[in-house]
């Protein structure tokens, strides 16, 4: 290993605990929203009495959930691929993939913050009609979980470009797991 990985590895290890940050933050977004939902769902069928921002306030916390989910499937890499495809490929032709797939992300998450700043700067003085809260919470997350995919997606580039083909070589040549033949096939484990 040498020392570029091992300082990838280190900033890797800083990410990691980030991730997990985030997923505890998600975790309590899911949880807020159930709360929310069915709290509006007793008022408005056992009390007749529905509170008129719930649907507002869910659908902010959703949208913020969706780009902050994305953005940990982007790093973990777990997001969907033609395996059946991928995995026919030479090592060589792998990692040409993963450096266009990387830089393609790159790309389309820079140009995302970008047209996400516009649509938030935009909405920014526009008040919602129930809870008053500004229009441009529901397009920040474009902004915020572009930023993190951004990064992410760096990230993995970067260790795409590190990545010995000998490594791509000896995943080509370790035999599969039924779990990796189902996923490869189409299913889910």
């Amino acid at each position: 290993m040498n020392n570029n990985q091992k300082i990838l590895m280190k900033v890797r290890g800083y990410f990691d605990k980030f991730i997990q940050a985030e997923r505890y933050v998600c975790s309590v977004i899911l949880i807020i929203v159930t709360l929310i939902t069915f709290v509006q769902v007793v008022m408005r069928f056992v009390f007749d009495a529905p509170f008129s921002w719930s649907e507002e306030v869910t659908l902010m916390f959703l949208v913020w959930f969706g780009y902050l989910c994305m953005a940990i499937d982007i790093y973990t890499d777990d997001h969907a691929a033609l395996y059946f495809l991928y995995n026919r490929l030479s090592p060589t032709l792998r990692k040409a993939a993963d450096l266009f797939r990387h830089g393609l992300l790159v790309w389309f998450f820079a140009e995302m913050i970008k047209y996400g700043w516009m649509l938030t700067k935009l909405n920014l003085p526009k008040p919602q009609p129930a809870t008053r809260l500004s229009q441009g919470w529901l397009y920040a997350p474009l902004v915020v979980g572009g930023a993190l995919m951004l990064v992410y997606s760096l990230v993995n580039f970067v260790s795409t470009v590190l990545k010995p083909r000998s490594e791509y070589q000896r995943d080509a040549d370790r035999p599969k797991t039924i779990d990796e033949v189902t996923v490869e096939r189409g299913g889910t484990v």
